[in-house]
């Protein structure tokens, strides 16, 4: 559920693109007149380069390949990258903050009116209801149905409030308390009756130190008292993982993310110690996940994909979109019948999306847009399903959180919004 920004994406693929990298040439004689140096070399542009030419129409590796070169300040080679995308009719408008200060240049603006025309704006969502904290960036969201409260984490704040039905906020786990990280991930098991927060040592987060930094674990809450019920935590090792979404089977397993490490881990119903379901550096920056409504398959959303997921082996599929569209950079994902609702912001402006499923588990029929360009998204993150409605947050303002945690000024950010779509 944490978006990543594209660079913290770009570095996780670096992981897997390490083995792409070019052999060095031999040595040359030395030219017998002043060159102009060659640019320093980049061991993670040069792995995305050759991922990109495996797989000429994945527009993930494209807009990714073309925003490392614009952020090197290599403005023609973007935009050559940009063009091969245009010409694959990607209709997904272009985020200026992935190009740096390439994105002011009349190249780039260009590129981006044509990329903008191909987005046809689909307006269906509808307020659900507002906080009042500017400064909360929200990440995760979670649903009780049986008191109808809504629970959104604080990113910044490191708390999760609760909301009412008549839309009355209050802390449900107050600022820091039980030595809460940044919340990330929630969701309530309302037959047990509990609350599991996935939390991270987030830079952002108020309080942190540099010492907590990196952290991550597992938080369950009783929801009647709000009271800790267990804490279970990975090692300290500085960005060695970061527990992000969670899903809950109806056995009382509980799964989560694990995008750092990029596996999935498990929290078997009697267990206190989380195990390995998909192994580390398997996916690239797994993030979504949710679990169909049989409980057959769990299906992952990572950087550049999708795949079911066996929730009792771990035998892992990669699931196959339609022809001309992409089920990559997605961050929120929640399942409704045989489809998957899902909130595409790793790329480009956030829209949100729904997944069609056919007879085969591992394809995906079609791919429909339910809300794009809306005016109020600034990095929609997730959502939950609520009866036949999608609630989901429309402005989390990640993106605007600095490298090292800064927020801009509180007065610049809008407060947060929530929406609902109907399905």
């Amino acid at each position: 559920m944490n978006a990543p920004t594209l660079r913290s994406a770009l570095l996780c693929l670096s992981l897997f693109a390490a083995s792409c990298r070019a052999t060095a040439p031999a040595t040359a004689p030395a030219p017998e007149t002043p060159v102009t140096p060659a640019p320093a070399a980049d061991p993670l542009l040069q792995g995305l380069t050759r991922l990109a030419q495996s797989q000429p129409d994945n527009p993930v590796l494209l807009y990714a390949v073309a925003s490392r070169h614009a952020e090197r300040g290599e403005g023609p080679q973007a935009e050559q990258w940009l063009k091969k995308l245009d010409a694959l009719n990607w209709d997904h408008a272009l985020e200026p903050g992935d190009f740096e200060a390439w994105s002011a240049t009349p190249e780039f603006r260009a590129l981006a009116q044509r990329f903008a025309s191909r987005e046809k704006p689909v307006s269906a969502s509808q307020p659900a209801f507002r906080l009042a904290e500017r400064d909360l960036i929200p990440e995760g969201i979670a649903h009780d149905p049986v008191t109808d409260t809504f629970f959104v984490g604080s990113i910044h704040r490191r708390k999760v409030v609760a909301v009412s039905k008549d839309g009355t906020a209050r802390d449900f786990i107050p600022e820091a308390r039980d030595g809460l990280w940044s919340v990330l991930g929630l969701k309530v098991d309302a037959t047990r009756r509990h609350l599991w927060v996935a939390s991270h040592a987030a830079a952002s987060g108020k309080g942190i130190t540099a010492d907590e930094r990196g952290r991550t674990g597992l938080f369950q809450y009783d929801l009647r008292t709000g009271a800790l019920l267990r804490k279970v935590t990975m090692d300290g090792r500085p960005g060695a993982h970061l527990l992000n979404d969670v899903a809950i089977h109806a056995s009382g397993d509980v799964f989560v993310t694990d995008s750092e490490a990029g596996g999935v881990h498990v929290l078997r119903a009697g267990s206190d110690a989380l195990a390995p379901l998909v192994p580390e550096r398997t996916l690239i920056y797994p993030n979504g996940l949710a679990l169909t409504e049989d409980g057959a398959s769990l299906y992952v959303a990572h950087y550049t994909g999708l795949v079911r997921v066996d929730p009792a082996t771990g035998a892992l599929t990669r699931v196959q979109p339609p022809k001309g569209t992409t089920l990559a950079a997605v961050d929120g994902l929640s399942a409704h019948g045989r489809t998957l609702v899902a909130v595409q912001n790793g790329i480009g402006r956030g829209r949100i999306v729904r997944f069609h499923l056919g007879g085969d588990p591992d394809r995906v029929e079609r791919v429909e847009v339910l809300e794009s360009s809306n005016p109020s998204f600034e990095t929609p993150t997730t959502g939950t399903i609520t009866g036949s409605d999608f609630v989901y947050i429309a402005n989390s303002h990640v993106r605007e959180v600095g490298p090292e945690g800064k927020l801009p000024p509180v007065d610049s950010l809008s407060p947060p919004v929530l929406l609902r779509l109907a399905l």
